[in-house]
């Protein structure tokens, strides 16, 4: 996967125009190394180009704030190739709460755990619809535990450990590890 991501700065401001530059970006990126590598949105695809001796190259968004709380640009994001959706990142989104929230006017993190929002579930939801992953790395405890109450499709932790071996908020509770 090649991540778009746009700082949580960026969030109410130009994130879903930056997001579309990183996109751009990637894009560009495997047009111009198509002898090693190919842009691939399913897994029929995947094969085909691991059968070539290529590397097969998909996209996925770091944090929810990337869609600017539009299931619009959720689906213009599907069509653009984007294939997971971290929900959130080191920020909030109106719609879902991270695990460690960074705070702008001292850089202290602070820990949350309020959940996803009746939209965040319509997100999961259009996720699942769509055929594309949610993403449960970065979110807090409680956003891990409505998404999978909400889904209909099975979830990834893209980067995330076991917080029961580094207990760090970041990191999947055993409960949840159980539930997926």
């Amino acid at each position: 996967f090649w991540v778009a991501y746009t700082p949580c700065a960026s969030q109410y401001l130009n994130s879903v125009q930056l997001t579309l530059e990183q996109i751009d970006l990637i894009k560009r990126v495997i047009r111009k190394y198509t002898d090693f590598m190919q842009l691939v949105t399913n897994s029929q695809e995947i094969l085909k180009v691991f059968k070539q001796g290529k590397m097969a190259s998909m996209v996925g968004i770091e944090g929810g704030h990337g869609i600017g709380n539009s299931l619009g640009s959720l689906r213009m994001m599907y069509e653009l190739g984007v294939r997971y959706l971290t929900l959130t990142h080191t920020c909030n989104t109106p719609w879902a709460t991270s695990s460690i929230v960074e705070s702008s006017k001292n850089n202290k993190m602070d820990y949350v755990g309020v959940g996803l929002s009746e939209f965040g579930k319509k997100v999961v939801l259009e996720m699942n619809r769509l055929g594309m992953m949610v993403d449960l790395s970065h979110v807090s405890t409680q956003t891990m535990r409505d998404a999978l109450a909400t889904t209909q499709a099975p979830v990834i932790f893209s980067h995330s450990a076991a917080r029961a071996i580094c207990d760090n908020p970041r990191n999947v509770p055993d409960d949840v590890l159980r539930q997926i």
